[in-house]
């Protein structure tokens, strides 16, 4: 989630990210299956499987043009989406409604600091489906 110094490691939007993931458990899934899928591919009788990350910033603090703007939308598509934990993913933690509130509003309040560099890494997969081979000589 930070690749420096600049996020504490009692960050408010680590935090909430922590909670997150420890909820989504409490309902079978799995955060973290998108950096495994590799396994699960080659389990699945794939070749030729690699996997592409791409750090992409949560807000607009790169220093790239373009990555400031996919930051932003990242940042954007962030504070829209976390709400939705207020509800059944953090009362399954059995966290209050209050409680949830303040975590949101604190993690909400930490996105606005540009100088924590946040971001998510995509993992990208790609393999092959095994077949007959094809000669064409």
């Amino acid at each position: 989630m930070c690749a420096d110094d600049t996020m504490p490691d009692n960050d408010p939007f680590k935090l909430l990210y922590d909670r997150a993931g420890k909820a989504y458990q409490k309902f079978g899934l799995d955060t973290s299956l998108t950096a495994d899928l590799g396994r699960l591919l080659i389990d699945a009788g794939f070749e030729n499987v690699h996997c592409r990350i791409m750090k992409v910033p949560i807000g607009p603090w790169a220093k790239d043009k373009t990555m400031r703007l996919i930051g932003l939308y990242q940042k954007t598509a962030v504070l829209e989406f976390i709400p939705t934990l207020a509800g059944r993913p953090f009362e399954a933690l059995g966290m209050s409604s209050v409680e949830a509130e303040v975590t949101l509003a604190l993690a909400r309040t930490a996105l606005e600091d540009k100088k924590v560099h946040r971001y998510f890494n995509y993992y990208f997969w790609y393999a092959q489906k095994p077949g007959p081979s094809v000669n064409f000589m």
